[in-house]
């Protein structure tokens, strides 16, 4: 299992076809060992190979559980699934999440690819909903829809179950969300055949690939609002909180991944995005896509007018003005 951190484009012991469908198939488990700056603290113990109805086929169930010495308490991280397939010229390990929706509804949508949860119906209104905004993200792109999979789940537990997950503790958190992964695959639950947020990330990645991660969040969200609310309805949110709360400073929150939240909404994310929509409004596309360019991340900000001292005001001045739409999409 340690050759997996060696490399995260090829693996002797991996199914090659792997890397063609998912890029980085093991990514979910990729140091996976690791606990802040101790290396090797979560050991794999392998806790039952399971049968499946394919007889050279196998589910290979790990725990990866860290030791602490001083406390002599154990701590469970993750509970993981492999597939291993066994062949003529031995065992190859690859990725679960083909297995455990082989018997999903697929259904083929203009460029999308959806994989259906039994547990739910396909909603027609939402596909085309999404079809049309992949339309106008294209458009925006100047380029041909990607061919994106989307796989539609009904909650977090449901979606990390098809990542191979028999525990992992994101998988109990209230809400739903999602993720967007390379190879054009979208996975969602949020038991919707819409998530605009997460399809902006998909051409964000194909054309962009050095970009700070506050815009890369900040664009999914100005063009694809997040969780189940658009960009107008976060915006609407953020503004009242922040009347509410007026010693926010917003220049001391640009780490997208703070968990810092105004009810439904993720505050580093929408500056983000109030940065990317009033980059478009005074300075247009051109400028615009410039903050996914590589670069330091003031240095991009500086070229729109945003420093470290400005930043708070100018963004509290863009909650205050209508919203300019980089694509026109509804609420």
């Amino acid at each position: 299992m340690s050759t997996k951190n060696k490399s995260n484009y090829e693996n002797t012991y991996w199914s090659s076809d792997d890397f063609d469908t998912y890029w980085f198939p093991y990514q979910d488990i990729y140091r996976i060992e690791d606990k802040d700056s101790i290396s090797n603290f979560y050991q794999p113990t392998l806790l039952h190979i399971v049968d499946t109805d394919e007889e050279n086929k196998k589910l290979i169930k790990v725990a990866y559980i860290g030791h602490n010495t001083a406390t002599e308490e154990n701590t469970l991280k993750y509970i993981y699934n492999i597939l291993a397939t066994k062949s003529d010229s031995g065992v190859v390990l690859s990725n679960s999440t083909q297995y455990f929706t082989k018997d999903w509804k697929k259904i083929e949508k203009g460029s999308l690819s959806y994989v259906i949860s039994p547990n739910k119906e396909f909603n027609e209104q939402e596909a085309e909903k999404q079809i049309k905004d992949i339309e106008k993200i294209s458009a925006f792109f100047n380029t041909e829809p990607l061919p994106i999979t989307y796989y539609s789940c009904t909650n977090l537990k449901e979606l990390f179950q098809i990542k191979g997950f028999d525990y992992n503790p994101i998988m109990y958190r209230e809400g739903g969300g999602g993720l967007s992964a390379r190879q054009n695959i979208v996975f969602s639950a949020n038991s919707s055949e819409f998530y605009t947020h997460e399809i902006m990330h998909l051409y964000i990645i194909a054309f962009y690939y050095s970009r700070a991660q506050l815009f890369n969040e900040g664009m999914a969200t100005y063009f694809g609002g997040s969780r189940k609310y658009s960009y107008t309805w976060h915006k609407k949110n953020l503004k009242t909180y922040l009347a509410e709360n007026p010693e926010i400073d917003l220049s001391l929150h640009l780490e997208p991944f703070e968990r810092f939240f105004a009810g439904e909404t993720s505050i580093p994310y929408m500056i983000g995005a109030l940065i990317c929509e009033r980059t478009f409004r005074l300075y247009g596309k051109e400028k615009l896509l410039a903050l996914l360019e590589k670069g330091e991340m003031w240095d991009l900000l500086n070229d729109v007018g945003l420093t470290k001292e400005n930043l708070n005001t100018e963004l509290r001045k863009e909650l205050l003005l209508p919203p300019t739409l980089a694509i026109a999409n509804s609420d």
